[in-house]
């Protein structure tokens, strides 16, 4: 039987990095696996995931980025990176097989939807929005929200935002508003975990991870025969074990940018590290925590100072690896409690980095705000803070008994009843798919 996509394709176009563009990778997949052809548009400065590039069906088209000049004054290189990123999409877009489709991500805003809704009119494809937040707000974070760049810049967003032909978005909170806004009805696709973020049940899974990244980060150093400061393996039983006295494995990921205050943790941390580690985490040595904190970004190394200069941990240790993309749902998958902190520049959009700590089967703490609560069930699947002071009384409710913890087990539980078995693929046939019908 014939396919019917397979005469058919699709442009994902991603004015930023491909590689940490979940969701629209994931797209890319879940068209392809129906027989779309895709053709991605997208920076690429960081490698997306092994399924996409071996993917026969999905092609990438990777764009230039501007380099910023740093004698310019900041709103001077803004000017020239528009201009720059208008002239290379535009030509990428162009050139590429006339897509039936092309669905963008937004943000950012300007000037991708504008050329998008361009070369839609010109090539006659369909206009499609995926909404995972509003530029505008972001923008505001740095020049305030009365600047005039910002009132234009959301003008233009959701002018040409009307001009779609579908729109997707991230939670009903936001459908709600860009019924408002644009006067159109968006389709609600939540983000479900893909498929390759899934517990690791075998503990020598777990060992071999876990071996691995102890070559590669000297933080994590251990001198045992086939043991790390994790697990270790028993010849008497013949099998691998966690190790009853390992420390915490606290997991975070962020792009590092103004929307996420990693103070909050450091403080809560160290807070939790002074008062609470050695009377609450039962173990026999003074390493009580391992924090991971994932990801590339501006302000990396601004913390990284911070952690190295600002505090004097005790039974705290930091780890900020850069993995690769199956590398992260592993260490997801070893680690005993998730920490977001993602605030939201709209207060509508939500964290992919959650769904994935879920698909993991990884308990969470978030940060509240107005939209959160349609991922985080609070006392089902974690636990909400407002500051550090707040996220201390979650660490020492989770955390207490390590590594007994009953109430992690109890969230790890409800947890795997709720998303077993509906991942990415399954929601997007259901609720995504009907529009390229």
């Amino acid at each position: 039987m014939t396919n019917p996509y397979e005469s058919r394709s699709v442009c994902i176009c991603v004015s930023g990095d491909i590689g940490h563009s979940p969701r629209m990778q994931y797209h890319s997949l879940s068209l392809a696996n129906i027989g779309f052809h895709v053709d991605i548009v997208a920076d690429q400065e960081s490698r997306p995931h092994e399924q996409l590039l071996s993917n026969p069906r999905i092609r990438i088209y990777p764009l230039s980025s501007y380099q910023s000049i740093k004698c310019f004054p900041k709103f001077v290189n803004y000017f020239f990176k528009i201009l720059f990123n208008t002239i290379f999409l535009l030509w990428n877009l162009m050139l590429i097989p006339r897509p039936d489709y092309i669905l963008v991500q937004n943000p950012p805003s300007v000037p991708t939807l504008i050329i998008v809704w361009f070369v839609c009119r010109i090539r006659s494809s369909k206009f499609i929005i995926d909404w995972h937040n509003y530029g505008y707000t972001i923008l505001a974070l740095s020049l305030g929200e009365k600047h005039l760049l910002v009132r234009l810049y959301s003008r233009l967003e959701f002018n040409f935002g009307k001009r779609s032909d579908y729109n997707f978005c991230v939670t009903r909170s936001m459908k709600d508003d860009l019924r408002k806004r644009i006067g159109k009805k968006a389709i609600v696709l939540y983000d479900r975990p893909y498929s390759f973020f899934q517990p690791l049940t075998s503990n020598e899974d777990k060992h071999l991870f876990l071996e691995k990244l102890q070559s590669e980060y000297s933080q994590l150093e251990y001198h045992g025969q086939n043991e790390t400061l994790f697990t270790r393996y028993s010849f008497k039983n013949d099998e691998y074990q966690l190790k009853p006295n390992r420390p915490v494995i606290l997991m975070s990921s962020t792009s590092w940018t103004k929307d996420e205050d990693f103070q909050i943790l450091l403080d809560a941390l160290y807070e939790f590290d002074q008062n609470y580690a050695e009377k609450l985490i039962c173990t026999d040595n003074d390493l009580k925590i391992i924090c991971f904190i994932t990801g590339k970004g501006p302000m990396k190394q601004h913390y990284i100072r911070m952690v190295e200069h600002s505090y004097s941990f005790r039974y705290t240790r930091f780890v900020f690896p850069w993995l690769s993309a199956e590398d992260y749902p592993k260490l997801l998958a070893c680690a005993d409690l998730g920490v977001c902190l993602h605030k939201s520049s709209s207060g509508l959009d939500l964290p992919m980095k959650v769904l994935d700590m879920f698909g993991a089967r990884l308990p969470v703490c978030a940060y509240r705000y107005q939209s959160i609560s349609e991922l985080v069930i609070e006392e089902q699947y974690g636990l909400l803070f407002n500051d550090s002071a707040t996220l201390v009384q979650c660490m020492m409710r989770l955390l207490q008994d390590f590594p007994i913890c009953l109430e992690l087990k109890r969230m790890q539980k409800n947890i795997d009843s709720s998303f077993n078995g509906i991942d990415w693929h399954s929601n997007w046939k259901t609720n995504a798919l009907p529009v390229f019908k």
